[in-house]
């Protein structure tokens, strides 16, 4: 019986042992660049600021998206929670800028279309993400997680037609969620692998007032994208 209790704490301990590597594995700093699919959907509305004549109140909506390549830096750290447990601090960060895509609109009073129409663009720059991401070590050389970040880019937006913008959009703010995997592919060098969602803050501009009755435009966006992201990455 002592034998048996002695192998059975051996056993324990070795187990113990051979988890805690587990974790080892996803500690420490981790650089990494990253290349992802990232679509990007604005859907917004106008609505015409006149308060009398043939352009009081009229509005407008409509979306755009688009699809690009990007490509990014991500800096971690990981701290060992148990023999399974990882939590990652970090930081990803966009160097340059994307056109998130441009969109037109015709407002209307009714069904008749009015002559003022224009055309609405949206360049996003610098986008950079601070996360944390509790993560399970599934063995010595994977592991899956999920993340909470917050997100923010700068923001360059034009308008053409017959007006031009009085009030740009401010800076994006916003959340983002993710799931992903990482594997080891040497002591070192790691394959990630992520799906992202980003919501970000409503964004507004007022288009300056024209013509006649047209006493301006207030217009409001919802931004959001999706990326699915690649990561070849080290760990010092």
């Amino acid at each position: 019986m002592n034998k048996i209790c002695k192998l059975s704490a051996i056993a324990l301990l070795a187990s113990s042992t051979s988890l805690m590597a587990q974790s080892k594995s996803f500690e420490g700093v981790s650089l990494g660049v990253s290349l992802s699919a990232i679509g990007v959907e604005v859907s917004g509305s106008s609505t015409n600021n006149a308060t009398a004549g043939t352009n009081n109140g009229s509005s407008a909506s409509g979306s755009l998206g688009k699809v690009a390549e990007i490509a990014a830096v991500d800096l971690s750290y990981g701290f060992a929670l148990g023999p399974n447990g990882i939590i990652q601090v970090g930081a990803s960060y966009t160097p340059g800028k994307a056109k998130a895509g441009s969109g037109t609109f015709s407002e209307a009073t009714g069904s008749t279309p009015l002559a003022d129409s224009g055309k609405l663009t949206l360049e996003v720059k610098d986008p950079y993400t601070i996360y944390i991401a509790p993560t399970y070590v599934v063995s010595k050389d994977s592991a899956i997680y999920a993340k909470l970040g917050y997100s923010a880019a700068d923001v360059n937006s034009s308008s053409t037609g017959s007006a031009a913008l009085s009030k740009k959009p401010e800076d994006l703010k916003g959340i983002t969620y993710a799931v992903g995997s990482k594997t080891m592919l040497t002591p070192n060098l790691y394959l990630g692998v992520e799906a992202s969602v980003t919501e970000y803050d409503t964004v507004s501009a007022t288009v300056a007032a024209g013509t006649g009755n047209d006493g301006g435009r207030r217009i409001n966006a919802d931004v959001k994208t999706a990326q699915g992201i690649v990561t070849l990455g080290y760990k010092f």
